[in-house]
């Protein structure tokens, strides 16, 4: 599996279509009042759901990279209680399996390195492919320490724990600011669709009250620049809240 490549579920196809159209109904009524701008902004579906998609891939290698550090932790503590660097990874499957079920992306992936070494591939080799095609910074340093550690002839074990320690305390760390921000990201979430709320109540309690702003070229003027600023404003406020460690 690359985790770059990602294949939409019918669930999720019909919640991307879903969100989509909602978003365009809204931005044609509240800001146009016309079912010509819901028409001219479909072929835009082709933008957002390359956005979607990527939103739906960032969340599966999130995914990876906590399950791959439950499995670093469950690797040390086999070390530590005497089985073979290879074995201690085979044994983590049991953690694995029992935190995050026998379908989760690790358990699949240490799975895949027990038939690798069934054959005589190298534990090596088998974390070099999994860091390959995870494309995360934390695994590709892990595949890289093993297998300098193996080539060079050092102590692997000491090695793979202080290296595992050590990517395990930067996963920790983009967990504890993601639990952090989880709270102003709500905020913005509810942000995004107030506007929406107000405009509507402003409607029902106040018949006719935005006419004006559809009725000549002005108003459209006006309520595009609106639409901007909104859009500008939301983008601004997920780039903030996007942090990376």
């Amino acid at each position: 599996m690359d985790y770059l490549k990602y294949e939409l579920s019918k669930k999720e196809w019909a919640l991307a279509i879903g969100i989509y159209a909602l978003g365009t109904v809204a931005i044609s009524y509240f800001f146009y009042r016309s079912w010509v701008v819901f028409l001219l902004l479909s072929p835009g579906f082709y933008l957002f759901f390359k956005y979607y998609k990527n939103m739906l891939i960032k969340k599966r290698k999130k995914k990876l990279v906590e399950e791959f550090s439950e499995v670093l932790f469950s690797v040390s503590v086999n070390i530590k209680a005497g089985y073979s660097v290879e074995n201690a990874f085979l044994e983590a499957y049991k953690d694995i399996k029992l935190f995050y079920g026998e379908n989760s992306l690790m358990a699949d992936e240490i799975m895949r390195i027990k038939k690798g070494m069934e054959i005589n591939i190298t534990l090596e080799d088998l974390i070099e492919d999994l860091a390959k095609r995870s494309h995360e910074k934390d695994i590709l340093l892990f595949s890289e320490v093993c297998k300098s550690a193996k080539r060079n002839g050092g102590n692997i074990t000491e090695v793979l724990l202080n290296t595992a320690e050590r990517i395990r305390g930067g996963i920790n760390v983009d967990k504890e600011i993601d639990t952090l921000l989880s709270e102003k990201k709500l905020e913005l979430r509810i942000m995004e669709i107030m506007p929406f709320f107000i405009m509507m109540y402003l409607e029902v309690t106040s018949v006719g009250y935005f006419n004006v702003l559809y009725q000549d070229y002005k108003g459209r003027i006006l309520m595009t620049a609106c639409l901007l600023g909104y859009m500008g404003a939301v983008y601004v406020g997920k780039r903030i809240l996007d942090i990376e460690v």
